[in-house]
């Protein structure tokens, strides 16, 4: 100690009171600083322990969402004890039958909107299509799918198919005998009897007649809108023509009262005031002058009217 007073009174000329000052003065200085480097070491490595101990628990609530939405989701699958299986046709089910076999409710609610529209399924293989029913889904009810598959809807008319249910009770199953009607007086039942005709193609097929006044040929059914060629070959497999079609008197009626389809509104208008201007009309070739009526029309028109002024 005493050298070390001894240095600091040579080195900085100064007496003794003077160099013990600067000796406790660097010694307090020594320890202050040590005393806030160990400080900022001990509080920093804690706060960095923190700050990483709360980085490390961000996946945790993200896992705890995952898993809740998980369970969420696996709650609103139907289990399969609650399936009641049993034989059902695509075309005719109800949504009740569909959900009770296990397909889901928004696959249920496209098959059904499809069908109201005029899709008619000939096979199985076609629910597949259905959006919302999956493949295992189809796998799981393909047996009791009141339908041929794709190979034997080739002999579909004379196909004895044979299902076997949860009871192993076989049920026998064969094509309706459908019965030769008139197409012209044909209803919505007699249509629908048709492979490829639903209750939509029905309707379409009878606005379409009752607004011509009838068919006056069989072939005239092809023009329905969307009717497929298969479908009309289908059809005239049991659909015959003998109620006559009905045919305006041309010189008697007035153009409000002429609901033929094949006409426009001004068409009729243009038609009626030519006779009354030059008289009543003879022959379907009187009807060509009017401008307002083109060849092919006057000759679809030709089979409906009637040039007789008698009552």
């Amino acid at each position: 100690m005493t050298k070390v007073i001894q240095f600091l009174k040579d080195y900085f000329e100064v007496n003794k009171h003077e160099s013990l000052r600067i000796l406790w003065g660097t010694c307090a200085g020594i320890l202050l600083t040590s005393g806030v480097i160990f400080f900022n070491h001990y509080f920093s490595n804690n706060e960095i322990k923190i700050v990483l101990s709360e980085y490390n628990n961000l996946d945790k609530p993200l896992s705890e969402l995952k898993s809740k939405e998980r369970d969420r989701f696996k709650s609103k699958i139907p289990s399969s004890k609650n399936f009641n299986y049993s034989i059902f046709n695509p075309n005719t089910a109800t949504e009740e039958t569909l959900l009770k076999n296990g397909i889901p409710k928004y696959a249920a609610k496209n098959l059904i909107n499809f069908r109201n529209k005029g899709k008619v399924y000939k096979t199985k293989e076609e629910l597949l299509k259905v959006y919302g029913l999956s493949e295992n889904v189809y796998k799981r009810i393909e047996p009791y799918i009141d339908l041929p598959s794709q190979e034997d809807d080739r002999d579909y008319n004379n196909f004895e198919r044979i299902y076997e249910d949860t009871t192993s009770v076989k049920i026998a199953f064969k094509a309706p005998v459908i019965a030769p009607f008139d197409v012209n007086l044909a209803s919505i039942e007699d249509l629908t009897q048709i492979r490829g005709i639903g209750e939509v193609f029905a309707k379409r097929i009878i606005k379409y007649r009752d607004g011509l006044g009838g068919f006056y040929k069989l072939e005239q059914v092809k023009n329905t809108y969307g009717l497929s060629d298969s479908t009309y070959k289908e059809l005239v497999k049991f659909a015959f023509l003998n109620e006559p079609h009905k045919k305006v008197k041309i010189n008697k009626i007035e153009a409000i009262d002429w609901k033929i389809s094949l006409l426009k509104t001004y068409q009729k208008k243009a038609i009626i005031a030519y006779r009354k201007q030059h008289g009543n009309f003879e022959t379907i070739e009187d009807l060509k002058p009017i401008r307002v009526l083109n060849p092919e029309l006057i000759r679809e028109l030709s089979p409906y009217i009637d040039f007789s002024i008698e009552d």
